[in-house]
């Protein structure tokens, strides 16, 4: 995904008592958003230790035409307008040009740079990473800079193991004085949203997980004819293997081909099943 590919990232409060009503809503919120010109993806995840008071959505369009268009449509206008008794005050909204993929806890704040501030932007998040490399738990930065006519807003993604990392990050006396260099180059205010993992299997494009017994037959579904594909063509290329390094290698190519070839369509194609209430 590149990076002209926008992604927009919302934080929506519920009114205490209609979480079940929320996500009935933010279900047919989801398949709506799949069928828009221009849909890529669509992330749901429920409060949890990183973000406990809110529902994060994050969608992910072909170009920002296609998201404006989404963002601005009947359908999704009147979807808001069902709603709006199910929400607690104003969505937190952040658009920036990135894809996140790999698991892990992020951090995401955007803000506007004033005229002239990138110099000092770039040295004080020198500084940063130099402070990141020695906390455990720390993976990775990656500044987003701005990019006319799809994201206004420089952005930085702080990816760490587990929130217990990146609170020890976010509750730093370092991290306050570090910041604080930036105050007077900034236009307005931060925007900062934590988030767990993007990826796996059954909370792609959902608002909560499916019954175990439905995951594990979707499982069992694709993984029968891998398997039995695996094993023929081990017996064609390699039929005097031995059992240990056989299987070890079986399981690493299934385990590929089940992440990243077929999971992702069966289980959008399964979509309204896997969501459906039947238990």
């Amino acid at each position: 995904m590149v990076r002209s590919s926008p992604t927009v990232l919302v934080g929506r409060r519920v009114v205490p008592g209609k979480e079940a009503a929320f996500a009935e809503w933010m279900a047919r919120m989801t398949r709506a958003s799949q069928r828009a010109q221009g849909h890529v993806a669509v992330d749901v995840q429920r409060p949890d230790s990183t973000h406990p008071d809110e529902w994060m959505i994050v969608y992910r369009f072909e170009d920002a035409a296609s998201l404006e268009a989404w963002l601005s449509s009947d359908v999704r206008q009147k979807l808001m307008d069902e709603g709006a008794d199910l929400i607690q005050g104003q969505p937190r909204e952040q658009i920036f040009a990135a894809v996140a993929s790999d698991p892990g806890v992020r951090m995401v704040t955007s803000y506007l740079l004033k005229e002239g501030g990138a110099s000092v932007h770039r040295a004080v998040h020198e500084d940063v990473l130099s402070e990141l490399e020695s906390y455990a738990g720390f993976r990775e930065r990656e500044i987003l800079e701005a990019v006319p006519g799809v994201q206004n807003e420089t952005v930085v993604i702080l990816t760490f193991d587990d929130d217990v990392s990146l609170r020890e990050w976010l509750d730093s006396d370092v991290r306050r004085q570090l910041l604080s260099r930036l105050d007077s180059h900034i236009e307005g205010t931060y925007t900062t949203n934590v988030l767990g993992g993007f990826a796996g299997w059954f909370t792609f494009d959902r608002s909560y997980e499916p019954p175990r017994w439905k995951q594990a037959l979707v499982v069992l579904l694709a993984l029968f004819p891998i398997s039995l594909l695996i094993t023929y063509v081990r017996s064609l290329l390699w039929p005097d293997a031995p059992l240990v390094p056989a299987v070890f290698v079986g399981n690493v190519i299934g385990i590929a081909l089940l992440t990243w070839l077929v999971m992702p369509p069966l289980t959008r194609s399964l979509s309204r099943w896997l969501e459906s209430s039947d238990r």
